[in-house]
């Protein structure tokens, strides 16, 4: 990889290559962006918040996210709910709890 330094929107810096992926850039000044060459960002991974108004101990999220994702609810006082997840498919999940209650699902 290789970070150009001298560009007009660059200031100037001090560059730090160690071994491995990681280089380090120190400025003096604030940084709006930098050049990097050969470095191809990765895609954002998609997300999904799923909101249950009505009380329920079933909650079936349609995310079409295309992938199983990780998924964490939370209660009204945002509290941490553990269920049951089963992927119906690679948009729907159902996650089950043994009581009923409103809440959130936050899928990545």
């Amino acid at each position: 990889m290789e970070i150009d330094v001298t560009s007009p929107t660059v200031a100037p810096a001090i560059v730090v290559t160690q071994p491995g992926p990681i280089t380090t850039v120190v400025t003096e000044t604030k940084v709006t962006s930098i050049d990097v060459k050969g470095f191809v960002s990765a895609k954002a991974d998609a997300h999904f918040v799923f909101e249950q108004n009505l009380p329920s101990n079933t909650w079936v999220v349609t995310h079409n996210l295309g992938k199983k994702p990780a998924a964490v609810v939370v209660d009204t006082t945002e509290h941490v709910v553990i269920g049951d997840i089963q992927y119906n498919s690679l948009n729907t999940l159902t996650i089950t709890f043994v009581d009923s209650f409103s809440g959130k699902a936050y899928l990545n």
